[in-house]
């Protein structure tokens, strides 16, 4: 609401001005710029809720940076009490809360970001750094952190892989190359180090993306040169950071197991659920409730929405792309 005030201010100064009855309403210039002070800080959340309620893209490697931005709107606002302490005591308050949740932020997010091709292990680094001064937190290694959950976790997969790997080497071997009789005499152990490390090393030490990419495309084209980076990826990214999604599912649910259907077996329910979400995921309406005109749920790349609907209109799933941009939002 706020972002839809604030550029007509001059216009309600003047309507208010004009009727001496609505003069006593008009808002000061300090008011004002609490107004902005609050917009700000609150579009840090809006943004935070839009992006990690997604249904269709992966947001895992996201969370991070989200709470990184709200982290500078708590440090901003602490720095603007000095002079206006209007904000001091809502923030507090959120802050305290904040950091019930977020005092610690979960390892597997850190992973997720390191898996960012945009961030890698040395961003990530100071982000949590940094994250940690805008909060007033206690410095911590944060650099000795990261590397150890990341290598933990990369060794415990790269074992997956190891396991595999003999039972397609002896298939290999068994066409009666000289490769079958090199892959004797190597020794596999100091082999699969040097190449695990390998690709850890060169993952870290390359370049970062400048350019915005496709996480998920990214991991698949380099699933051949970075095979363990790209198993760690492939069950991290498919972890859901909000429960709008799965909370959906059982909205769904609920709309097919009803008073006058009660008696469906569960395996009959079951494939009704799976069926209507995967036809809902296809046409990218899987929030979207038929028959409500109060509001619909859903936006490319977002599980939430508020877009009015009517009965007799043809729903388009387009239509509601940056539905928060909306002039009746």
């Amino acid at each position: 609401m706020f972002h839809r005030v604030l550029p007509y201010k001059d216009v309600i100064d003047n309507m208010l001005k004009s009727n001496s009855d609505s003069i006593q309403l008009m808002l000061s210039t300090g008011e004002w710029q609490q107004l902005q002070h609050v917009k700000d800080f609150l579009k840090a959340f809006f943004d935070a809720t839009v992006k990690l309620s997604c249904s269709y893209t992966p947001s895992a490697h996201e969370l991070l940076q989200h709470l990184f931005a709200i982290s500078k709107v708590y440090r901003d606002i602490r720095e603007l009490e000095n002079r206006d302490e209007t904000l001091a005591p809502i923030v507090k308050a959120m802050t305290t809360k904040f950091l019930k949740y977020w005092d610690d932020v979960p390892l597997v997010t850190i992973i997720a970001n390191c898996l960012d091709p945009h961030w890698k292990v040395k961003y990530t680094v100071k982000m949590m750094q940094k994250y940690k001064e805008n909060l007033g937190l206690p410095a911590q290694n944060e650099e000795g952190r990261v590397n150890y959950a990341l290598e933990t976790m990369f060794n415990l997969y790269n074992s997956r892989i190891n396991v595999a790997r003999p039972a397609s080497t002896r298939s290999s071997a068994g066409s009666g190359s000289h490769h079958g009789l090199l892959d004797d005499l190597r020794d596999e152990d100091d082999l699969d180090e040097n190449a695990s490390m390998n690709e850890l090393k060169s993952y870290n030490l390359g370049m970062v993306e400048k350019h915005p990419v496709d996480i998920l495309d990214y991991w698949k084209r380099h699933s051949s040169a970075s095979p363990t980076l790209a198993m760690m990826a492939r069950d991290i990214f498919a972890v859901p950071v909000s429960t709008v999604p799965s909370e959906s599912c059982f909205s769904s649910a609920n709309r097919i197991l009803t008073d006058k259907r009660s008696k469906l077996g569960p395996n009959i329910f079951e494939k009704l659920v799976c069926m209507k979400d995967w036809i809902d995921a296809e046409n990218r309406t899987q929030h979207f409730v038929p028959g409500e005109t109060s509001s619909c749920v859903e936006t490319q790349g977002s599980g939430t929405a508020t877009e009015a609907e009517s009965d007799d209109e043809e729903y388009d799933p387009k239509d509601t792309e940056l539905w928060y941009l909306r002039n009746n939002y």
